[in-house]
């Protein structure tokens, strides 16, 4: 079962057994407010690495009005971001690919 995650720029083809939201036994759902980077259950399509992309841009944009402390800590989960959706670039497969 699919689960979009818009918050996380993913969605979940969850499997509780490997899911590292750590879910509850017998849970039938992940626990979107604990989506951890590297979980295998993550897939990631076009359009949400395009919205981290964004999501990044804003927070430069953010980063720029506001206390240095924090705009570096803006910056600094902007490139988070921008990494993730580097990554997904990167590793990008077409559907026939994944078929394949």
């Amino acid at each position: 079962m699919l689960f979009d995650n818009p918050d996380s720029f993913l969605i979940c083809a969850f499997k509780r057994d490997t899911a590292l939201c750590d879910p509850d036994p017998g849970a039938r759902a992940p626990d979107k407010f604990a989506c951890q980077l590297g979980c295998g259950n993550a897939v990631r399509p076009d359009s949400h690495a395009r919205a981290a992309r964004e999501h990044a841009d804003r927070l430069d944009g953010k980063a720029a009005n506001v206390p240095q402390p924090l705009g570096n800590r803006l910056r600094r989960t902007a490139n988070r971001f921008r990494d993730l959706a580097d990554a997904h670039d990167s590793a990008a497969q077409t559907a026939e690919e994944a078929i394949a």
